[in-house]
C-alpha cells in the first residue's frame, strides 16, 4: 500500500512542504539509485532494510529517520523477512538547510533515531489526508503541519542530546500544553489519543508523564474539567441536563450523571436544587 499526496502553494514561504505519504513496502521493494530535489525524510515505523547514500551505506531499523539530501545520490531497499513500512515528507525553500542542526541531520549523519517518546507518522498521515481530501484547505494549513513536524523532530534531537534538568522542562512544556489544550478543547468530542497527537507525544509514554507531572491520569483531567465546566452551567443557566452534558464535550446524559456524583458527590439534579436552598 502506498499513498502520496502533494502540496502545490498559492503562496511561497521560505520553508514549505512540497509532498507526504506512506508507504508499506513488500518484501522484494528496492529503491533504486536516484537523486531527489528537495529534503526528503523517512521515518521507518516498522521493519528492517539498508540505505545508501553515495558510498556510505546504513542500517535501518524500527523508530529510525533517515534524510535525502538534494542532489546525492541515494538508493535503499527492505530486508525481505522483515518489510519496511515508513511514512515521508519532503520540504524545501530558502531557509530549509538552515534548520538541518536543529534536527540532528546533515549530508554527513543522514540517519538517527527518532526518540520513542516523539511520533510524526499520525501527523503525516493527517496532512497527506488533507491534501487528497475535496475539502478546501489552505497554505497557512500545510505550513503548520510542517512546522508541527519539524517541531517534534527538534524535540527528539534535543532529548537525546540535553542534561536530565533540561529534559524535565522539556517533559514540563509538554504538559502545560496539553493542559491548555483541554481547557480550551473540553467541549468537543476529545480523546487521549488527540492530546497526545497534539503535544507530539506516544500516546502511552505521554499517559505515563502526564500522571507524574498531575497526579491524576489525562482522562480524569479532561472529566474533571468538563465537571467544572458543567458546574457553571448548572448554577447560571437553565439548560437541561441533555444539554449541558452535549456543551461540556459529554454525548451520553446519563454517563454525565454518573461521573458528575463520582466528582461532586451528588446528581447534577441534586446539585441544581441545592442552589435554590
Amino acid at each position: 500500500m502506498k499513498i502520496e499526496a502533494y502540496c502545490n502553494p498559492d503562496i511561497h514561504f521560505d520553508l514549505e512542504l512540497n509532498y507526504c505519504g506512506l508507504e508499506e513496502c513488500t518484501p522484494d521493494f528496492v529503491m533504486n539509485p536516484h537523486t531527489r530535489d528537495g529534503y526528503l525524510i523517512h521515518y521507518i515505523t516498522r521493519g528492517s532494510g539498508f540505505f545508501q547514500c553515495e558510498s556510505d551505506i546504513y542500517e535501518l531499523r524500527t523508530g529510525n529517520i533517515f534524510m535525502i539530501v538534494p542532489d546525492t545520490l541515494v538508493s535503499y531497499r527492505t530486508v525481505p523477512e522483515d518489510p519496511l513500512a515508513f511514512c515521508w515528507f519532503c520540504f524545501s525553500g530558502s531557509r530549509a538547510g538552515n534548520i538541518l542542526p536543529r534536527i540532528g541531520l546533515s549530508a554527513g549523519a543522514p540517519v538517527r533515531h527518532l526518540h520513542s517518546r516523539y511520533s510524526i507518522n499520525e501527523l503525516i498521515k493527517q496532512c497527506s489526508d488533507m491534501l487528497e481530501s475535496p475539502a478546501p484547505y489552505n497554505d497557512f494549513m500545510v505550513q503548520s503541519y510542517l512546522c508541527h513536524i519539524l517541531s517534534n523532530l527538534a524535540d527528539s534531537y534535543s532529548m537525546s542530546t540535553k542534561s536530565e534538568s533540561e529534559k524535565k522542562d522539556i517533559i514540563e512544556e509538554h504538559i502545560e500544553r496539553a493542559i491548555a489544550y483541554i481547557k480550551f478543547n473540553y467541549m468537543k468530542p476529545l480523546s487521549i489519543q488527540d492530546i497526545a497527537d497534539y503535544v507530539g507525544l506516544e500516546r502511552t509514554y505521554f499517559s505515563k508523564i502526564f500522571h507524574k507531572f498531575t497526579g491524576m491520569t489525562a482522562q480524569k483531567y479532561l472529566l474533571h474539567e468538563r465537571i467544572q465546566h458543567s458546574r457553571q452551567l448548572l448554577e447560571r443557566t437553565s439548560y437541561t441536563l441533555k444539554q449541558i452534558s452535549s456543551y461540556v464535550g459529554i454525548q451520553d446524559e446519563y454517563y454525565f450523571s454518573r461521573v458528575f456524583k463520582l466528582e461532586t458527590g451528588m446528581s447534577p439534579r441534586q446539585y441544581r436544587e441545592t442552589l435554590h436552598e
